[in-house]
């Protein structure tokens, strides 16, 4: 049927819960919830896509739905948005863990400079791991998946009909589980070729006393650091991709999407 100016009063309060779901998303989800991005360009994409979809949803909304409604549904729509993309974001956590091991163990952790991503403090190789995740995760659709398990939410779970259990919060530590597994994982190569370069250090040291093992050895463990993670980084490509998809696969069956 087609809309008239006297529908929209009407249409307000549905319309403000599909945007409190979506809103969630915004404010956890990866690349979306961005410091980079503008505040006023997140809300005007999320108002836009809420016109989009709000047609589609409309027709399952109890009518007749009063302010406590709203806020109290708003808080619950809040939350689905919020789990989809805080979950992600654990996830993509996992090549920065890695990072963050790897500055610690070859003693770059002095040398921090800001994520403009994250709006926090990380190591050079935090960065350089979750600048390939990120990326990564583009290139395979990631942000598309994300965006296409939230709207399919619209058809499992209707407006106003959301119901918290603990299946949500298995989630989120299942994908903060998954994280460090995957930052220990994707280290791994590094941290070995660090431990035997130590071992290698100290016999060298006891057998040579008047060799500067200080010296010699921190620009080592650097220059040995940097080509490992090189290395590891182009070789884990399969271990990365396969995180994101059982990521992506984690989040639809949760909130039962896997059928759709």
């Amino acid at each position: 049927m087609p809309w008239s100016l006297l529908d929209i009063p009407m249409a307000l309060p549905a319309y403000a819960l599909v945007l409190f779901r979506l809103s969630g998303l915004a404010l956890t989800a990866p690349l979306y919830s961005s410091s980079v991005i503008p505040v006023r360009v997140k809300v005007a994409l999320t108002m836009t896509i809420a016109v989009m979809i709000f047609p589609v949803v409309s027709q399952r909304v109890p009518a007749n739905i009063g302010l406590s409604a709203v806020v109290v549904g708003g808080v619950a729509e809040l939350m689905i948005g919020a789990t989809i993309g805080l979950a992600l974001a654990m996830l993509l956590m996992g090549a920065q863990v890695a990072g963050q091991l790897v500055g610690q163990q070859a003693a770059l952790s002095l040398g921090q400079v800001v994520d403009p991503m994250q709006n926090i403090r990380s190591t050079v190789l935090g960065q350089l791991y979750a600048t390939v995740m990120t990326l990564l995760f583009l290139l395979l659709g990631g942000h598309r998946a994300m965006m296409a398990a939230l709207l399919d939410t619209f058809e499992v779970i209707p407006l106003m009909s959301f119901r918290f259990d603990e299946s949500f919060i298995v989630l989120l530590v299942e994908m903060l589980t998954a994280a460090f597994i995957l930052g220990i994982r994707v280290s791994g190569p590094v941290l070995i070729a660090l431990f035997l370069t130590a071992v290698a250090l100290g016999f060298l040291s006891r057998t040579m006393p008047q060799f500067n093992i200080l010296t010699v050895g921190f620009t080592l463990r650097i220059l040995l650091s940097l080509g490992v993670a090189g290395i590891a980084l182009t070789s884990c490509q399969e271990l990365l991709i396969d995180a994101i998809w059982d990521g992506l696969d984690m989040v639809r069956s949760t909130f039962g999407l896997d059928a759709m």
